[in-house]
């Protein structure tokens, strides 16, 4: 997440006392708490104002740019999100064949991303297009689920995973969020169906699997 902000120009003004860091902190919390409420129009100064307690003023010397703390937020909760699939991803038997793992993995992903408000994803890409050197910045998000998607092709004694290397890992990492997020944020009906989650299955799997397993 750090990353991936840093690349994005997302910074704060350095609190070097610790009276400073808290302010950040609670910032940071009542942006959150702004965020997780999902209306993109209090992503504004007056909002984190009401919501924090601290003056404009103070916001504007201590954050810089307003949006820098939202975007921040977005993107927190956005890796709590995604480390919460990784985390269930590798906790799957690495005997397990890569079917079982796709079919399990896709709904817990479905499970994760639905309950976030598309407005919020489509508010953070905006202005991270905006902000970004290259492209590959506004995605390195996705880049949180290659260690643990290569830890268990690596362990995985199924055979029914086909040999990957680590150049194509970020690609592939993009790709899943591709077929399971982007439904969501940009509004399509099929979005959390059954014909998306089968959608999706048939996508990962032809990326990841041996061909046998495809079928």
């Amino acid at each position: 997440m750090q990353e991936s902000l840093k690349k994005l120009n997302v910074e704060f003004n350095e609190a070097k006392r610790a009276q400073a860091k808290l302010t950040l902190d609670n910032l940071i919390q009542s942006a959150e708490q702004i965020v997780t409420g999902g209306d993109v129009g209090n992503f504004d100064a007056r909002s984190l104002s009401r919501v924090s307690g601290y003056s404009l003023g103070l916001l504007v010397k201590r954050l810089g740019k307003i949006e820098n703390i939202f975007l921040y937020a977005i993107a927190k909760l956005r890796s709590k999100k995604i480390q919460s699939i990784a985390s269930r991803l590798a906790e799957y038997d690495v005997n397990s064949d890569a079917r079982s793992i796709v079919e399990a993995f896709v709904p817990l992903a479905f499970d994760e991303i639905k309950h976030t408000n598309p407005s919020v994803i489509r508010y953070y890409e905006n202005r991270a297009v905006k902000r970004a050197d290259e492209w590959s910045h506004v995605f390195a998000y996705t880049d949180e689920i290659i260690e643990p998607l290569r830890s268990i092709i690596s362990q995985n004694r199924s055979g029914t995973f086909r040999s990957i290397e680590d150049h194509e890992l970020p690609y592939i990492a993009r790709a899943f969020f591709l077929f399971i997020e982007r439904p969501f944020v940009e509004g399509d009906p099929i979005a959390g169906t059954e014909l998306h989650r089968q959608m999706a299955v048939d996508a990962l799997l032809r990326l990841i699997a041996v061909n046998r397993e495809i079928d």
